[in-house]
């Protein structure tokens, strides 16, 4: 287990939060009026890329709840790929880190 739990458990329930107030705000479409035919193709642009953004920020919140769920099961802070624990220093810049250095090393190459 990583030495600071409750403290990387309040990071990740703040992400979490913050990812879930974002993903709501961009629940919004852009609202396509009587514009021109270049106002209109900006918007749709616009509304393409808050697609994105939402898929990106649902991926990202899928880690995050799958992290807290791993704090409750006592598995949070293990390896998915070999087992090992994941380093402290890792999990202080991404709590939600599923790998520990060597095997993301591994996997970047």
């Amino acid at each position: 287990m990583p030495k600071d739990l409750s403290k990387l458990k309040h990071e990740l329930e703040k992400e979490k939060r913050r990812i879930e107030k974002e993903l709501k705000d961009l629940e919004q479409p852009p609202e396509f009026g009587t514009e021109t035919y270049d106002d209109e193709s900006h918007e749709s642009q616009e509304f393409a890329n808050q697609l994105s953004i939402a898929q990106t920020l649902k991926i990202r919140l899928r880690a995050v709840l799958s992290s807290l769920k791993k704090m409750v099961s006592g598995t949070y802070g293990v390896c998915e790929n070999c087992g090992k624990k994941i380093e402290n220093e890792i999990l202080a810049l991404v709590p939600e880190s599923k790998l520990c250095r060597e095997c993301k090393r591994h996997i970047a190459h």
